[in-house]
């Protein structure tokens, strides 16, 4: 759809980028300006950003009647203590995701799981910021607490999480479990990489 959005309408963006080694890294940001060219939007850190600029970013915008992403260009970096600034190309349109913030997408992503000394090497099924489920090779008594290992590109993100049950469906058993405690850092890089995933897979259906 047409990017229609105006600052009124919009709580806040997250950005996700790539620093200098080729790390992803996810950052919510306040818009200042915005105009039919550029967005203006800000963080608060006491710490530099060293932000390669141009580069491909992906972004969501948080709004009131729900979530669109998109992907754009980030132009520049300012580092002014004790705010950032960045500079970002208004994109010519965007995608709705859904009314909340935590959709669940398809990945297939390496993950592993460990609880009581017994350590499986998995692939993601699906994920979202609240939970995920892992493709196991067999059926296993699974205690209720467990710790999972997502092993994305460049960046793992390691979490307690709580199991919830197994499922068979076409031949495939899906262990489902929510997060534990996850911290808001690493809630964001998965929602980020669902977006990701999310706008890739619109690109190809589309080719």
């Amino acid at each position: 759809m047409k990017f229609d959005l105006n600052l009124e309408s919009i709580n806040y963006i997250k950005i996700i980028y790539n620093d200098k080694n080729d790390i992803g890294h996810c950052t919510k940001a306040a818009i200042k300006q915005l105009n039919a060219r550029e967005i203006f939007a800000c963080i608060k850190s006491e710490k530099f950003l060293a932000i390669p600029a141009p580069q491909e970013v992906s972004v969501s915008f948080a709004c009131n009647n729900g979530i669109y992403t998109t992907i754009t260009t980030l132009k520049s970096v300012e580092n002014r203590e004790p705010f950032i600034y960045f500079t970002l190309k208004t994109p010519q349109e965007i995608q709705y995701s859904q009314n909340r913030e935590y959709f669940r997408v398809k990945m297939s992503e390496d993950a592993i799981l460990s609880f009581s000394g017994t350590v499986l090497a998995c692939k993601v099924y699906d994920i979202s910021a609240n939970g995920i489920r892992l493709c196991l090779d067999k059926e296993i008594e699974i205690p209720e607490n467990v710790m999972i290992n997502i092993l994305f590109p460049q960046r793992n993100v390691k979490t307690k999480a709580k199991y919830v049950r197994i499922d068979k469906e076409d031949d495939i058993l899906k262990a489902s479990f929510y997060y534990i405690n996850l911290s808001e850092h690493d809630r964001d890089i998965i929602s980020q990489r669902c977006i990701q995933k999310q706008l890739s897979d619109k690109r190809r259906s589309i080719l």
